[in-house]
């Protein structure tokens, strides 16, 4: 329905009661020569019915948060593979520093990576953190990425995740903070 098939037939009850003024009678005139439908109208309304309701058909639902949900879905996507990869670079640093004279730095490095950990992982999977160091710890020790026998090598990672730990313990403290801040 057009839209000044809407307004006339707004008018029309007016229109047959004559209270609009001249200007619009004549505007309601013009447009009942065009359209039958709404001389149709106009017919029962001088007969005495009640005018129908215009039907209007309902716009059709559109999913406007779809682009954004994609568009999110594929940053969480990126975000997690960065930090996956800084967690990753963060352990093969710590380990090729372990060797040399750059050794008192992993205290710094690997609570920034139990940090990553915890934003990656979750409080609920930070277990994966050990894991992982322990795996990369046996990569590191068999193509002999550092002058480490076995055994020194696996117990720097135990000190390794002890420093990973202190990170966690640093980020859920941090969450669990400003998550009560918010309350």
């Amino acid at each position: 329905m057009k839209k000044e098939c809407s307004i006339v037939r707004d008018l029309l009850p007016l229109y047959v009661e004559d209270m609009v003024s001249e200007e619009t009678a004549e505007y309601v005139i013009r447009h009942l020569d065009e359209c039958p439908e709404c001389l149709s109208e106009l017919e029962i309304l001088k007969g005495g019915a009640e005018p129908r309701k215009v039907e209007q058909t309902p716009a059709p639902k559109v999913d406007s948060s779809a682009p954004f949900k994609k568009v999110m879905k594929r940053m969480n996507r990126v975000f997690y593979s960065l930090s996956y990869s800084l967690v990753i670079f963060f352990i093969f640093l710590g380990f090729g520093w372990t060797g040399g004279e750059n050794l008192m730095y992993n205290s710094l490095i690997m609570p920034i990576v139990g940090i990553f950990g915890y934003c990656v992982f979750g409080y609920r999977s930070v277990y994966k953190l050990p894991l992982l160091l322990l795996i990369i710890d046996m990569f590191v020790c068999v193509f002999k990425l550092v002058k480490l026998d076995l055994y020194s090598a696996f117990m720097w990672t135990i000190v390794y995740s002890l420093f990973v730990l202190v990170g966690i313990a640093i980020a859920f403290l941090l969450h669990y903070a400003l998550r009560k801040e918010k309350d």
